[in-house]
């Protein structure tokens, strides 16, 4: 069996799948809504399996790796590959994001069924499986740009899924716009890195851009362009990846995005969308660590994020944004441990990240569809009539918090790091992130789960019903992921360094005792204030008006945005309709006049002089080329208003 050949079945089952979702219902013996669900589980349960058996043959020979590439474009100059790459650091990921995709998938059949747009849905989901699917597998950076923009598009198609809202397509346009910084950041990159690896044309890399040997055009785009010049190109790349990761200040986006769907936010905006951003730089590390710089603007960035946004989710009261601002601080953690060097470390929790927050998103989709709100102070008591929902939320909040579970063995990898190589001031700020996240994420589960319920919906009748009145088929997909957020990273853990690694050398998981019982009591505190503060009420916070709101608005980055998309983008559209009301249309009128004009003289010349003949006929199709040029810029400008 050929593994390279059984690779692009990843890409191919989710097309067919897409594909078949297009075939009328009306030529079909079966319902076509279990033909379409069972063909996306099918492909992403055998896409499953295959990531599994290629991880296990890289376990067994850590230094195989498995490469294909096509032609896709040969300029003479360079050549374009377009390909499957599969090395340790891909078929990880791929079994997260399969492990995710498939009770996703099952969640979604029963929590959609009764929408309008159900095929809509399904065609979306397979074409993001199979964007993100590439994106993972990419064998260059300018095929993972392509797949870039993919996940992307889908992402924006899910963010405006209800589309008959004017609030989600507001949404949905913010997101769009603010992701297309980070799209031009990564363009203008790989223009850059490009034109000066094919300098030397004697030691260029082919395929261009490799992923899998960024090593060598990177150390050759940085000869060619100086540490100054290579920084700057760098920049680019971190751009991309801190807005594709919501980083600050480009965090407000996937606040925006949560108008999608629930499942779809689980799988994209809590999981896939995040991977991306961290994806790039896991990919692209060995070319960033030539530029020492550059990792400290991601430890910043990274670390600022953590904390800001931890701040902003303790003031949040709709569950879908505590989720949101949730996303953001953690892939701010991922951020600061790839700038300190924690490299394995920031994968692993990549990957425990995403497991644990799809579970937690469905979970908050069965209790709005449950209770009809999503705002968590009408909620409370919810622990009486759901404890399965309950432990689940439980469960989430100790794993993202480092408590226990997997996020405590991703988080340990981190901070064991930060302790060993002595950097101790991102230590004790990722330490006080780390504080954060418990204080908003126990908030939500005591606000939520214990206390007294305050909405108006009786519950009782449920508790005679199987699963307390909760569809087995929205259930199982949340046990499935409970399950691995519970018991995968410590699994996995203790082998992870051997096998994740940049450097060529193999790094072990250093316990250090003392370090992880302080945390640890430090933690058990924490949770008991919150128990003591949200639980049982002894006592009761006093807000500072002025510092409350200057954090719910998100210390006002999301009016700065707002007001720069006034200013950047709806001015900007006005001049340019000013400029096609008043200076292209007048040249296109007096053009116009002139080619009449024209046409008059060349009949009025008919019988008269051929030289005036021949000048008025020089004259006329010279007017129609002009005319023609007016009209494709008119057209342009048209276009960018």
């Amino acid at each position: 069996m050929n593994i390279v050949q059984n690779l692009w079945m990843l890409l191919i089952l989710p097309l067919m799948a897409a594909i078949f979702a297009f075939i009328p219902e009306n030529y079909m013996s079966y319902p076509k809504r279990r033909v379409v669900l069972f063909l996306t589980l099918f492909g992403a349960g055998l896409s499953l399996i295959l990531s599994i058996i290629c991880a296990h043959h890289l376990i067994v020979h850590p230094n195989d790796f498995f490469e294909s590439n096509i032609l896709f474009l040969n300029t003479g100059a360079f050549k374009v590959h377009l390909g499957v790459l599969l090395d340790n650091i891909s078929a990880f990921m791929l079994i997260i994001m399969y492990a995710i995709i498939l009770p996703v998938c099952m969640f979604s059949y029963d929590y959609m069924k009764h929408e309008e747009g159900f095929n809509r849905y399904f065609i979306f989901l397979n074409l993001f499986i199979f964007s993100i699917t590439g994106l993972i597998l990419s064998t260059n950076l300018i095929q993972f740009y392509m797949f870039l923009e993919l996940t992307g598009l889908f992402s924006y198609l899910f963010t405006g899924f209800y589309h008959k809202n004017t609030d989600t397509q507001r949404a949905a346009r913010k997101a769009f716009l603010i992701n297309r910084i980070g799209d031009f950041a990564l363009f203008s990159a790989i223009l850059g890195f490009t034109y000066f690896a094919i300098q030397d044309t004697e030691n260029i890399i082919y395929p261009l851009l490799s992923l899998n040997d960024v090593n060598s055009w990177g150390f050759l785009a940085y000869v060619q362009l100086g540490a100054i010049m290579y920084t700057g190109i760098c920049l680019l790349v971190a751009l991309c990846a801190f807005v594709k990761a919501a980083q600050i200040p480009f965090q407000t986006w996937l606040v925006e995005a949560m108008e999608a769907p629930i499942p779809a936010s689980a799988l994209i905006h809590g999981a896939a969308m995040v991977l991306a951003g961290v994806y790039l730089l896991i990919r692209v590390y060995p070319a960033l660590i030539l530029s020492p710089p550059i990792l400290q603007i991601i430890s910043i960035i990274g670390i600022i994020t953590a904390i800001c946004c931890g701040i902003i989710a303790i003031s949040q009261n709709d569950v879908k944004k505590i989720l949101a601002f949730s996303t953001s601080s953690q892939g701010g953690l991922m951020m600061t441990a790839l700038g300190c060097g924690a490299y394995s470390g920031a994968v692993f929790h990549l990957g425990m990240h995403s497991v644990t927050k799809a579970m937690m998103f469905l979970i908050a989709g069965i209790i709005i569809q449950k209770t009809l709100t999503s705002n968590i102070k009408f909620l409370g008591g919810l622990r009486e009539f759901f404890p399965i929902l309950a432990a689940g939320w439980l469960l989430g909040a100790l794993s993202l918090s480092g408590f226990f579970f997997s996020g405590f063995y991703s988080k340990e990898m981190i901070i064991s790091h930060l302790y060993s190589s002595n950097q101790y001031v991102y230590l004790g700020l990722f330490v006080i992130a780390g504080v954060l996240s418990i204080l908003y994420l126990f908030r939500s589960y005591f606000l939520i789960f214990e206390g007294n319920y305050k909405g108006s919906i009786d519950f009782s009748k449920n508790e005679e019903l199987p699963y307390n009145g909760i569809k087995l088929n929205l259930l199982a997909p949340v046990g499935v992921l409970a399950f691995l957020s519970a018991f995968f990273g410590g699994f996995i853990a203790p082998d992870f360094q051997r096998y994740i690694y940049i450097i060529r050398q193999k790094f072990y998981l250093i316990r250090h005792p003392e370090l992880e019982i302080s945390i640890f009591i430090l933690a058990g505190v924490m949770v008991y204030i919150m128990w003591q503060i949200y639980g049982v009420r002894r006592f009761k916070i006093k807000k500072i008006r002025l510092i409350y709101r200057f954090i719910v608005l998100q210390f006002y980055i999301n009016k700065i945005s707002e007001w720069l998309y006034k200013i950047l983008i709806k001015e900007t559209s006005k001049v340019i309709k000013a400029i096609d009301k008043y200076v292209i249309n007048g040249f296109y009128s007096l053009i116009s006049q002139i080619v009449r004009f024209g046409s008059y003289l060349i009949s009025r010349n008919q019988t008269g002089n051929i030289n005036t003949y021949i000048f008025s006929s020089f004259v006329f199709i010279t007017l129609v080329l002009l005319c023609a040029v007016m009209v494709y810029f008119k057209g342009l400008t048209q276009y960018g208003s």
